[in-house]
């Protein structure tokens, strides 16, 4: 039977009228509950990967914490570049642990969230793997029984948007190895860049989701990583099947967009 998962990255709550790109995180982010209630009340799983906050402030948790309870779907928070694990800790203090990396079973499939949270990074805003949660990687991905889905806040594979590219997950390319080498995931799915990107990796599916708040704009090549563009946000909605599974991108709030569906046949 397949299973339906809801996928947020990126979120980047703010305090009250702090605004990025002249949005409001918080009510971006609520938009898209709204949304994924409406429209997939049958998901069985939200995960939200990583970016949590902007500033990694206990009070913007709080925020995040607020919402979460008044939404319905289980779920389960991951860490990327903006978050602080003191100030999560403090807020999630049941979610307290080293790092904050996981899985979870849904059917047959394991989905395997990672933490690539990097405090100390050289390089400011990337991330990394180091070799306590290698190994671990390597133990859950060769005790799985079936098929494996990978969740990263970082991406691995390059993208020629280089300003994110130099805060990419450091050594993504020896993890995204480890992965394809294994033969038990289906695809492996990143948030960070706030765009919809795909690649392959030894045959193994990469993808990039949206940002339920700012996008990167698409400038190839040499750019800051830190460029926001306005654009309408999203999330992902992940079909698991042993075989096939299917990751869409749902869009919330185009211009002109409407949640009602005309009855004729334009097929």
């Amino acid at each position: 039977m397949t299973k339906k998962i809801l996928l947020m990255s990126d979120l980047h709550i703010t305090l009250p009228e702090v605004n990025i790109a002249g949005l409001d995180p918080i009510s971006r982010f609520n938009r898209c509950l709204e949304h994924a209630s409406v429209h997939h009340p049958d998901a069985c799983h939200l995960f939200l990967m990583g970016d949590l906050t902007h500033h990694g402030l206990y009070e913007e948790y709080q925020i995040l914490k607020d919402a979460l309870d008044a939404q319905l779907f289980e779920t389960t928070l991951m860490l990327g570049n903006h978050d602080r694990r003191t100030s999560f800790q403090k807020a999630f203090p049941n979610l307290s642990a080293d790092f904050q990396h996981g899985s979870q079973n849904f059917g047959t499939t394991k989905v395997l969230y990672l933490d690539t949270l990097d405090e100390g990074a050289e390089i400011e805003h990337s991330g990394f793997i180091c070799e306590e949660r290698m190994q671990w990687l390597k133990s859950n991905l060769l005790s799985a029984k079936g098929p494996v889905i990978i969740l990263s806040h970082h991406h691995m594979l390059t993208t020629d948007l280089d300003g994110m590219d130099e805060i990419r997950l450091i050594n993504g390319r020896e993890v995204a190895k480890v992965i394809a080498a294994s033969g038990r995931c289906q695809m492996v799915i990143s948030g960070h860049v706030h765009r919809t990107i795909y690649t392959t990796y030894k045959g193994l599916a990469h993808a990039i989701i949206q940002s339920p708040c700012h996008q990167m704009p698409l400038i190839l090549g040499p750019g800051s990583s830190s460029l926001s563009v306005p654009e309408p946000g999203g999330y992902g909605v992940l079909l698991l099947d042993e075989e096939s599974p299917i990751l869409h991108h749902v869009t919330v709030g185009l211009p002109g967009s409407s949640d009602i569906q005309d009855s004729n046949d334009n097929s």
